[in-house]
């Protein structure tokens, strides 16, 4: 069903508050050109000041939806878990306030009754002019999206299918990952072609590996960010997401949806999201690692070949 097809929750930004006026923008537009409720009545510096208070009304509480509700509800507004419906209940939500704040508005300027009857039409006549328009711009943003992403993953796909000569590199690596917890008590070492991904939960950091074969996982006491900086001396390691640090050389499979990319790892059922400001350095990640790709040793690998070389 489409309404639970998954769709990008758009945090508040510069960007959205310019969405915002936009909106706000097309309603002053309206009122001033075609004079809708009687407003052909009213002079036209008085016609221009009503349409721009009530498009002000528009900005201040759709920002102020914008910015509030993923605060307050903030299991709510999760992107792993935001769909299409969930957009559409969003984005119908925003007309609530904006017809009360309308109904207002109307009692100011021309001393309208605030009766419930008189609420009820504006949030009857809210509704029926901004649903429609609303979920289609959020059905088409979800099919465009998604041909987009679809399209995307399948270019990195090819990038992952087509490894070439890797340049050879003159700085040393280290062997094996430490990783330490915050108060210094805690130590984890792991071969860095064990590990799948780190998450952080909390105020630690989860670290998922293959050991003999199997997954699993250990829990430290630090952020991700120092994570990230165990990790650097190893190209092969991407912080796709705010929230995941992936290998890259273990990248089986790309997929795209509306939310963006999603990453398919070897050994490991979860998809690893990425955030869509950083596609184009995944992509060139991708290639950095598709560079003479090959098997990556594990512990079983290099116990073998100690053996072979005794």
């Amino acid at each position: 069903m489409i309404l639970n097809r998954p769709f990008p929750l758009d945090i508040p930004s510069r960007q959205s508050l310019r969405y915002t006026f936009y909106a706000a923008l097309c309603v002053f537009l309206i009122l001033v050109l075609l004079r809708p409720f009687g407003l052909d009545e009213l002079k036209s510096p008085i016609l221009l000041f009503h349409a721009f208070l009530y498009a002000l009304v528009t900005f201040i509480f759709v920002t102020a939806n914008t910015l509030l509700l993923p605060r307050l509800f903030p299991t709510v507004y999760r992107e792993e878990k935001w769909t299409v419906g969930k957009e559409c209940i969003h984005m119908c939500w925003h007309l609530v306030p904006i017809a009360i704040g309308n109904w207002l508005l109307t009692h100011w300027l021309y001393k309208n009754s605030l009766s419930w009857h008189n609420l009820l039409n504006f949030l009857w006549i809210t509704l029926v002019v901004g649903v429609f328009p609303l979920w289609l711009n959020v059905l088409l943003k979800q099919q465009r999206l998604l041909k987009k992403y679809q399209s995307g993953a399948s270019r990195l796909e090819e990038q992952l299918n087509q490894p070439v000569s890797a340049p050879s590199s003159t700085e040393p690596v280290p062997e094996q990952v430490v990783f330490i917890s915050e108060n210094g008590k805690e130590q984890f070492m792991v071969l860095p072609g064990e590990i799948r991904y780190v998450t952080s939960a909390d105020n630690y950091v989860r670290i998922y590996f293959i050991k003999d074969n199997k997954p699993a996982s250990q829990l430290l006491r630090n952020t991700l960010r120092k994570a990230e900086d165990v990790l650097s001396p190893f190209p092969q390691f991407f912080r796709c997401h705010r929230a995941f640090i992936v290998n890259l050389k273990v990248v089986q499979h790309v997929s795209g949806n509306a939310q963006g990319y999603k990453l398919h790892l070897q050994g490991v059922e979860e998809l690893i999201p990425v955030s869509r400001n950083l596609n184009a350095q995944l992509a060139e990640n991708l290639n950095r690692s598709a560079m003479g790709k090959k098997q990556i040793p594990t512990s079983r690998d290099r116990l073998a070949e100690g053996r072979r070389q005794t």
